[in-house]
């Protein structure tokens, strides 16, 4: 069973901070220093100011939230609510928009009613967890989606598209947003309800989640985290890929090596990610030399170690790690995690120029996992490799937060 509350939202007051869309900003791990620097510099109320603190400015980051309150910059509505999110994003014909329910998640261990999919490391949990501790609230939302089998919830997130608009503005990076607050008495209990019924599943945020649990002290909301959640069959609940850059040295002998595992067609870089459907096993590969589509053969399957769950046994992340990565480039689990041997991008430009310019000695164009490879992985009780999954886009930072206290 899950519990999902209503919470008294901390919200920015456009009254005092101007265009509440410029001062919403990206999650901590997707903006470099310069990115970071240039949102600080937009405005004195930018959620980066407290978002991407770290270290010696955690402290500073709570005196600034509590500064912002005092002036009034952010307010704290009377009632428990819940809040409607539309985001817009995409251009012309591709143009999407994604709706979520922000609520309070009531922390549980994994598996709790709460599942899911991939490992976390240890470094940006400790850092999460002195940020939410410090500065006493959450205030990078975590990403969910529940299965909402019966399309109740569905039907109430049309009603509270139907409610008045709180704010509404276009964020940093160009995406719309707009907010509702949901505080009807009868509203809020079917709600509540249909996600007591349901199961939520982890899309963004597993490393926040963990620093939430760790978190936990003596102030009532602590036990609870911000969540904004939408239902599975939504269109714009997009599952991205999630690409390789390898920095290692690669052996002139690759190409016949993967021969052994792997059928292999030449290509134009462009064109690799097209030939990659979402779920698929097949890899791209691109060196100095050319681009070349890796499609696993039977012999491919037979050299995967035999403890790899039969969940995510056949998703590109596990072939690319345990038939390429490991044996043929010594690129073992914890290379990985020393952060040097391999990078990770969305961006296939990246990709290309890393390659291009020789920063990079190979790069692997992976597809989309599905959801459905989400759901079924997180309900084995097991986790995909490290960066399989990337929802896009992911939710800004400032629509709402929740208070610890």
């Amino acid at each position: 069973m899950v519990n999902v509350q209503p919470l008294r939202g901390l919200r920015y007051n456009p009254d005092v901070v101007g265009d509440w869309g410029a001062v919403l900003g990206p999650p901590y791990d997707i903006v470099d220093a310069d990115q970071t620097d240039r949102l600080k510099a937009s405005s004195r109320y930018q959620v980066a100011h407290i978002e991407t603190a770290a270290g010696d400015e955690i402290a500073e980051a709570a005196r600034t939230l509590r500064a912002w309150r005092d002036a009034g910059a952010i307010v704290q509505d009377d009632a428990p609510s819940y809040y409607l999110h539309e985001h817009r994003f995409g251009d012309g014909l591709d143009s999407r928009v994604r709706r979520v329910i922000f609520g309070a998640v009531e922390l549980t261990g994994w598996g709790d009613g709460v599942m899911a999919h991939e490992r976390t490391m240890p470094g940006p949990k400790a850092t999460r967890t002195a940020l939410r501790s410090v500065v006493g609230a959450d205030v990078s939302p975590l990403m969910a989606f529940v299965p909402d089998p019966d399309g109740a919830l569905a039907e109430l997130f049309d009603l509270a598209a139907e409610l008045p608009l709180l704010s509404q503005g276009t964020d940093p990076m160009g995406d719309a947003h707009t907010l509702r607050r949901i505080d009807g008495a009868n509203t809020v209990m079917r709600i509540g309800d249909a996600f007591a019924n349901d199961t939520i599943y982890m899309a963004d945020g597993h490393h926040r989640y963990e620093s939430a649990l760790d978190a936990i002290d003596d102030r009532p909301g602590s036990r609870y985290v911000l969540m904004g959640i939408a239902c599975a069959d939504d269109p714009a609940l997009v599952v991205g890929a999630t690409h390789r850059i390898v920095h290692g040295e690669v052996p002139a002998s690759l190409l016949a090596q993967l021969g052994r595992n792997f059928r292999i067609a030449e290509s134009n870089p462009t064109d690799l990610a097209a030939s990659l459907p979402d779920g698929s096993s097949s890899l791209g590969l691109v060196t100095a030399h050319g681009a070349w589509l890796l499609e696993p053969t039977e012999a491919a399957g037979r050299s995967m170690p035999d403890d790899v769950p039969d969940a995510w046994r056949n998703l590109a992340p596990a072939v690319l790690q345990h038939v390429v990565l490991e044996p043929l480039l010594g690129i073992d689990a914890g290379a990985l995690a020393g952060g040097q041997a391999v990078t990770y991008t969305h961006n296939l430009d990246e990709l290309f120029r890393a390659v291009n310019d020789g920063s990079a000695t190979a790069g692997f164009v992976l597809p989309a996992p599905t959801l459905q490879d989400v759901i079924d992985t997180a309900d084995a009780g097991s986790f995909m490799p490290q960066k399989s999954t990337y929802f896009v886009p992911k939710l800004p930072t400032g629509l709402v937060m929740h208070a610890l206290d």
